[in-house]
């Protein structure tokens, strides 16, 4: 580093944040990777407690249990998950809405939205506990379904496959999500997704400026922001050009020069120093 300030963009994205956490070789490590390890890691830890016939109930979110002492939950709680045939196309879309995100956003703003996705559902579930329905939460689906949908708020307009936009197919996504969940009558799970999604979309527009935020989001916002760096540019005077005591000295080969190639071939700060020691040998004569 030089020590210059790092200058954010329209979306106060600064070119270290925009920068990947590690390299491979030549291929950069995103957190959008890290996300997914750890996913994959609570997919092999869910299956280990299975075999040790371990019950995955207190990893999942409900919240009688968390107002009773299992912090823990809403930690734990989207990466309990059973493997299987769609678990891999989950994470791959996962990681690829992810990164696309982490690309546009950087990497600070894309951690402010993972957090609120992953706040999303303790938040839900609690508030359906306070009118009687406590729901038991876990899994990864949701938050890849609310992770797409801030990529297709980013690119709406992107064909995928060159036959359907991003805007539709997030569309569809939702759609299909929330007739797994109609069926089965499981509201807490449909709400979270729909809420998730509005979320996501909430949060992306309102960083493309096309939502007004309200007052105490600003001034929140503004508070906690971190304050730009100034780098202090000392100011300098301009030298006095000290002129030559000798006078015949310093327009010998002005002289010279014109004699050579003519008056023509002067620069503008040679005809002035040419005036200006004429003046002096005139001042001098009188």
């Amino acid at each position: 580093m030089n020590g210059a300030p790092l200058i954010p963009d329209m979306y106060g994205v600064t070119a270290a944040d925009d920068q990947p956490i590690a390299w491979v070789g030549r291929y950069p490590i995103r957190t959008a990777a890290v996300v997914v390890l750890v996913y994959v890691l609570g997919m092999f830890a869910t299956v280990i407690l299975d075999l040790a016939k371990t019950s995955l109930q207190p990893f999942g979110f409900h919240a009688p249990s968390f107002i009773h002492g299992a912090l823990w939950q809403p930690f734990t709680c989207t990466l309990v998950q059973q493997p299987n045939f769609f678990f891999l196309f989950s994470m791959l879309f996962l990681y690829w809405s992810c990164s696309e995100v982490e690309k546009y956003l950087g990497r600070r703003r894309f951690l402010l939205l993972l957090a609120l996705l992953l706040v999303t559902p303790p938040a839900v579930i609690s508030i359906w506990s306070l009118f009687g329905s406590n729901w038991y939460y876990v899994g990864p689906y949701e938050l890849a379904i609310g992770m797409f949908i801030a990529f297709a708020t980013l690119y709406p307009n992107v064909e995928w496959f060159g036959w359907v936009t991003l805007k539709w197919l997030a569309f569809a996504g939702i759609v299909l999500a929330s007739m797994q969940n109609l069926p089965q009558h499981a509201w807490g799970n449909l709400s979270v997704l729909w809420t998730m999604c509005a979320v996501s979309f909430l949060y992306i527009r309102s960083l493309q400026n096309r939502i007004e935020a309200p007052s105490w989001w600003s001034d929140l916002k503004a508070k906690f922001q971190p304050k730009p760096k100034f780098q202090i540019v000392q100011r300098t005077t301009p030298r006095r050009v000290v002129e030559p005591e000798d006078i015949h000295q310093s327009i010998d080969p002005l002289l010279e020069k014109i004699s050579r190639s003519g008056i023509n071939s002067l620069t503008a700060s040679e005809r002035r120093a040419l005036d200006r020691a004429r003046n002096q040998l005139l001042k001098k004569s009188q």
